[in-house]
This record gives C-alpha cells, structure tokens and sequence, in this order.
C-alpha cells in the first residue's frame, strides 16, 4: 500500500515547504518501516488475519515515540478537564469553581434512564455512559486537575454572571479550605492592598487598618515606619488620640442648628426617612455633606436613576407625539425605547454604561429590565380606566403645579419638602376623580406598616395626601412597581403564553388600594368573583367583594389616617432635628439594619463597634396599631 500510493514521496513534497516539519514526518516514516521490519523479523513467513495485524501494528505503535523539541521555553496548554492530557505541568489555573458548573450538574438521563441502560447492556447491548458513570469520569477528571501541577495550583470562581446575578463558589473550593485552613483567599474586585502608589496612601491604609495592629503584619510594619518618620510622627500621634477618643456624638449646638438649617427646614420625605434609619447618618450625608470618594463604577443608585429617565422619556415622548400609551403596540415601543437609550448614552453622566465591555453587558441586561417592564406598564394600563395624569411629577419646581409642602413647627420654625413622584394616574367615574401613586423600584418593596410606624416608609403617603388637597382627589391606591429582570423556573415543559403569564404575574404591583371593589376593577378590568388580580394587589372572594385577608385595602377614612399620621411623624422627626439631635442609633428590625450598605462606616465605627451603642430595635406593627395611635390622639 505504501509502494502503491507512493506515500515516501508525498511526505518529501509535503515537507519540502515546511522545515519544522520535516524531522516529525521523516521520524514517523522511519519508525512505521522499523515496526514491520520487526514483524517480519518475528513472524517471518506466517498468514495472520486482518484483526491479529492490527492488534500486532498497535502494540508496535504504543511502544514507539516521537521526540520534539518544544518550540518555546514556556507554553500554555488551554483545555477542558475532560480532553486534556498534560504531564509534568508546573503551574495550573482552574477557573470557573462555581455550583453547578465544577462539578457540573448531571443532565437528563436522556430516554434511557439508568436501570435501561444496564437491562439493555446485559442484554449485550452497550450504549453510552449514564448519569452514574458520568459522575465516576468528572470526579475522576477534577482529582486528575487538582493533582497533575508540579508546583502550583490557582483556582478561582466568579462572584456573578454576566447579567449581574451571584453565583455560589463550588463545593470543592469549600473543601479546599478545610483541607488547608491557612490558606489565603483573594479577590481581584478589590483593589490589592500589596502595591501603594505613594507614601500618602500607605499612611491612610494604617490609619484606616489600625485596629488589625497585631505582630509581625503589614499594618505593624508600616506603624513602626511612620513612627520614626519626622514628616508623619506628629501628625500619626494627634490622628492616634483621635481613634482612642470613643465618645459617643453629642447634640449639635443650639447656635450651629440655625446655621445648618435656619428657620426653614428645606429637605425631602427620603432625607426624613434616613435620619429615622439613623440619625448620625444624617448629619453626616445631608447637615455635613460627606461625599463618597468618586469611583469608577456603576452603583445600584446609578442603574436605578438610568431606568427612571428611559421610563419617564418613553412616556414624555409619547405625550409629545400625540400617542395613546393604551394604543401603542410592542414593536413601536421598542424602537422608542432603544432611540431614547441612544440618546442618552451620548450624555456624559451615562459614559461610563459604555466604558467597558462589563457595563456594556449590564447595559444590555438594563435594556432587557427597560424594555420588558414597559411592556407590562402598557398592558396594566390597557386593561385598566386609569390613565397617566403626570410622570415624574416634582414638588416645588417652578411652573410646576404642585407647590412645595409646607408644615409649620413650633417657634416659628417650619418644613419645607419637596421631591418627585414617578407616576400619577387618574380615573373618574360620574362623581368623583381618583388618584393613585406609583413608585418605580429597582429592588423588591411592598407597603410595610411596621416601617411606616417606625417613620421609614413614609413617601408615598405624604405624596398621595399632596396631591388629593389640590382638588380634592380621592386616593385610588399607593403602589410600587418593581423594575426586575424576571426569571422563570419550572419543572415542566410549558408554553410561550403560560411563561408571559408567569411574568406578567411577577410584575404585579404592591402596595394599598382602596377598599373598594368597584375602584378596583377600574384598576383592573379582569377583575372577576374567585380570582386574583394579576395587576393590583386584590383578591375578589366568590360573592363579589374585595377580601380582607388576601388583598392589600384601605377605606378612604382609613387613608385618611395613614396620611395624618404620617404628617405627624414628619414633625416629630423635624422636631429631633431641630433639637440637633444625632445620636448614633441606627434601627434594627427583622436582622436588618442600615449599617449593612451605609457608606459612612468608617466615619462613625459603629459597626465595628467603636462607639458601643445600642440599635433602636422595631417592634412589629400593623394597620391596626397606626389607626388606633391616631384615634386616640
């Protein structure tokens, strides 16, 4: 066969244009010519079959090799742990730890289950690997990874997807760490306190760290250097007195209150509700104006405030070109949507969406948030007799037509608020007009009547009473609407329309209505006997009324209430403010408390416990509790 074809001379032309491979392929000739010469040696005139030679030719091929020379000192081998084939590697990266990935997840058994498979293979018929020996090989295949390095081993998992969502480190990086509890884990999110720019920075890390001041650490190291500095030993020894100095803040002076706010308390319901979070914080961020470092990067408060001015530039451009909300189909709607996003990524405040391919991937997971949440605005509201009477409607502006909020204090002294409302609808019927409030969400919130007792849940009602005085409107409902990415999880295979009716569920807003159930069904047209809304927060029981238990309703005295109520929190918490109160005191409810995303950690210790104060715990309340402190007062 190889006289035949004539295969010595195609080698020779093959590497006569290609040096490097000159010596593999002559090497490769030579050694298949010395295996048959060794089978004639061995054999000599002897018939065999077709499956004997073959066994005979790979038995000689197996024991034969061809040496290279590597082309380059050093190489980097890529692979999967399934394929790859590395001996005497000194260093090796495993990326990707994450559950569910490595290991992975064992896929559908396929149409053959397991016990079918070992009927049909003692049958003598064999088919692929199932579940259990697929299981085997990748254990196998990770003990083989972890083990084939001569000297190092890195492995790393991500902290998120390329939508943003978390991931869980793997369970081998748990096991890891029990089999090493020494061992140091790092992260490259944040920045690698090994390299300083400048001495400056190290002396702001040592001031920032000094509480970790132990033996024979860094912190240690740079404290004996700065202490022998003659630039840095004065000024290390006043900011030392400063940290050891645990005094708990005291009232602000009676003469410093009027400078800080004169006899007009101008600030907003939000403001209000971080001095009942915390009083401290308060001063901090809003008396002191304490900002944050800039940084280069997209904050929760960033990707919020970037879909609040699409929603409300898709609505204002809607207005603008005369074109009903209720009529406006979805292709339209995206086209619209993607124009305005291109918009306003050419402004400078939206550049950093664009920097980078990470905030390029989260602003395409924003457009599918944007695009998806509008498209279900649209449909509540044309299953509904409500209609948008203003977006981001702000208190204050000029030309606007809601005027500030005034509430006078005593001494002469008075609150000024203003703010925005994301959206106000409208309906009427033959007698009265009613309005409801909706509040765009980047997170998940509902109405929480222990936080609107405790003062921190205190905007939309403080709204919804501004705006029913102007013309005696009657409040319809105060709602969020949370602007998530939906994901749907099943367990069975099921439709296109039952997945859109899976979301459009999840999109349901939260909040109060009115308890009443033909206000209601102007809120939501399908609203029927025996079912739940799939827009509001009602349910409609088998006789045709609203139910108490699984709808989330007010009377309109009810509202009443809540708004008094809320007006008379906002002046008791003005009336702390005015007393320079800043007591570092942040709240604690449910195991949850402010400190865990304040930005102003490092400023007051309380987390770390410097100042070894207590947290204003929060009792659980309901609608109940609220209408009956109002009553009795």
């Amino acid at each position: 066969f190889l006289i035949n074809e004539n295969i010595e001379k195609k080698i020779k032309n093959k590497i006569s244009n290609n040096i490097d491979l000159e010596k593999e392929y002559k090497l490769s000739y030579e050694i298949l010519i010395n295996i048959f010469d060794e089978i004639i040696n061995i054999f000599q005139n002897e018939i065999i079959n077709i499956n004997d030679f073959y066994k005979i030719l790979k038995i000689g091929l197996k024991n034969s090799s061809l040496g290279k020379i590597p082309s380059t000192l050093d190489g980097v081998t890529i692979g999967d742990t399934d394929r790859s084939r590395t001996h005497k590697v000194k260093a090796v990266f495993i990326i990707g730890l994450n559950d569910g990935i490595f290991p992975s997840i064992p896929n559908n058994e396929g149409f053959f289950n397991d016990s079918d498979r070992l009927f049909l293979k003692n049958d003598g018929i064999e088919l692929a690997n199932g579940t259990l020996e697929n299981l085997y090989d990748e254990n196998f295949n990770i003990y083989k990874a972890f083990t084939v390095p001569e000297e190092k081993l890195f492995l790393s998992y991500c902290q998120s997807d390329v939508d943003g969502k978390s991931l869980r480190p793997s369970i081998l990086i748990t096991k890891i760490k029990k089999i090493f509890p020494k061992i140091k884990e790092e992260s490259d999110i944040y920045i690698n306190d090994d390299y300083f720019i400048c001495e400056k920075e190290i002396y702001q890390y040592l001031i920032f760290n000094f509480n970790n001041l132990k033996e024979e650490n860094k912190v240690a190291l740079f404290y004996k250097y700065f202490k022998q500095n003659e630039k840095y030993k004065k000024i290390l020894k006043n900011n030392l007195e400063y940290i050891k100095f645990l005094k708990i803040p005291e009232k602000i002076k009676c003469e410093n209150i009027l400078k800080l706010y004169g006899n007009t308390l101008n600030t907003s319901v939000s403001r209000l509700e971080t001095f009942k979070a915390c009083p401290y914080e308060y001063f901090l961020q809003y008396s002191l104006k304490l900002k944050e470092n800039e940084q280069f990067k997209v904050r929760n408060l960033d990707t919020g405030t970037f879909m609040h001015d699409i929603i409300n530039s898709f609505f204002e451009e809607l207005n603008l070109k005369n074109l009903n909300p209720k009529e406006i189909d979805e292709e339209k709607m995206a086209n619209i949507i993607n124009c305005i996003i291109e918009e306003k990524l050419k402004l400078s405040e939206n550049y950093i969406f664009s920097a980078t391919q990470k905030y390029k991937l989260l602003l395409k997971r924003l457009q599918r948030i944007i695009l998806k949440s509008i498209k279900y605005i649209i449909l509540s509201l044309k299953t509904s007799d409500f209609n948008i009477y203003g977006t981001e409607v702000e208190f204050g502006k000029e030309n606007s037509k809601f005027e500030s909020i005034v509430i006078p204090l005593e001494n002469g002294k008075k609150i000024k608020i203003t703010g925005k409302i994301d959206r106000i609808d409208i309906a009427k019927d033959e007698k009265n007009s009613y309005i409801r409030i909706i509040d765009y969400k980047s997170s998940v919130k509902d109405l929480d009547y222990t936080n609107i007792y405790a003062g921190l849940q205190l905007q939309l009602i403080t709204y919804l009473d501004a705006v029913c005085k102007i013309e005696n409107f009657i409040p319809a409902g105060i709602l969020y609407f949370n602007l998530l990415e939906q994901m749907v999880n099943v367990n069975k295979k099921i439709t296109h329309e039952e997945i859109e009716e899976i979301i459009k569920k999840n999109f349901k807003m939260k909040g109060l209505i009115l308890a009443d159930v033909n206000i209601a069904k102007m809120q939501d047209n399908n609203l029927a006997p025996s079912t739940n809304s799939k827009i509001i927060p009602a349910y409609m029981d088998k006789s045709g009324n609203l139910s108490n238990k699984k709808s989330s309703i007010a009377t309109k005295e009810e509202f009443e209430k809540l708004q008094k109520y809320a007006k008379k929190t906002i002046k008791e918490i003005a009336k702390e403010i005015y007393n320079g109160s800043i007591i570092l005191k942040p709240y604690y409810k449910n195991k949850k408390t402010p400190c865990e995303y304040c930005n102003y950690k490092k400023v007051c210790g309380f987390d770390s416990g410097i100042y070894k104060t207590e947290y204003r715990f929060i009792n659980s309340k309901n609608k109940e509790d609220i209408l009956n402190i109002v009553d009795n007062e």
